[in-house]
């Protein structure tokens, strides 16, 4: 049976740790994964800060242990040494960064089965801010990807690594950009694919039954048939055949 599926607007890491706290229980272990493929174009200085700075965090406030395999290529996509660690791992973190390039490194490749197969085993799997958007039907191309898009306009043309197909997800949906990711979504999206709105310091919870919770602040809202809701219409959602 799969295991919890996590999307977080943002992690709130740095404030009470609630969310994370809340999922490395279902875990059962003390051991987190954090997949920082998102990050590919980051500068490396920088994002080997900001990691390193999460896996402090992560120790300080839940006594957790932190693995962080440097997945930035389809290569290391396919290095049997880390799909060996997403096998082993019990909680699975995709971090934010640009969901294009996690999506275009991960997909089809031997790290992305195994965490597939980790997930489909009962691990949690969460992802964060890109990451979320990655794990549902679609994502926002940035403006490399089409050029048409400017800071309030976005195109959803390109598919996510699809473990939930049928949904759409907009993180930061409580900031300014976040509502311009959401105005362009919903004209380009049929009413009848729940779009689920995840503020920051926030996640939504897809229970191994099915069913969906909130974690952390409220301000969740889903969009479906024209409507605004809670998170009922996502209790129709179902995983599909990821991008495998």
């Amino acid at each position: 049976m799969p295991g919890p599926l996590a999307l977080i607007g943002l992690s709130d890491l740095d404030t009470d740790a609630k969310i994370d706290a809340d999922l490395l229980a279902r875990s059962g272990g003390d051991e987190v994964l954090i997949i920082p493929t998102a990050g590919a174009e980051w500068p490396r200085a920088e994002l080997r800060r900001m990691l390193e700075a999460r896996v402090e965090l992560y120790d300080r406030r839940l006594g957790a242990r932190v693995t962080c395999p440097m997945i930035f290529s389809r290569e290391a996509a396919a290095d049997p040494a880390n799909v060996a660690l997403v096998e082993r791992a019990r909680y699975i973190m995709l971090t934010g960064g640009r969901p294009g390039p996690l999506t275009a490194i991960l997909e089809g490749t031997p790290v992305w089965r195994a965490i597939v197969a980790a997930w489909e085993a009962g691990a949690v799997l969460s992802g964060e801010s890109a990451g979320a958007m990655a794990l549902t039907g679609r994502i926002v191309a940035s403006l490399e990807e089409d050029p048409a898009a400017d800071g309030h306009s976005f195109s959803w043309k390109r598919p996510g690594l699809g473990v939930l197909p049928g949904l759409r997800a907009v993180p930061h949906s409580d900031t300014t950009k976040g509502q311009h990711l959401l105005t362009s979504l919903l004209a380009c999206t049929p009413t009848d694919v729940p779009i689920v709105c995840v503020p920051e310091y926030t996640a939504v919870v897809r229970e191994a039954d099915g069913t969906w919770t909130r974690l952390g602040a409220d301000g969740v809202v889903v969009f479906h048939e024209g409507a605004t809701h809670d998170l009922s219409p996502l209790h129709h959602t179902e995983p599909g055949p990821a991008n495998h």
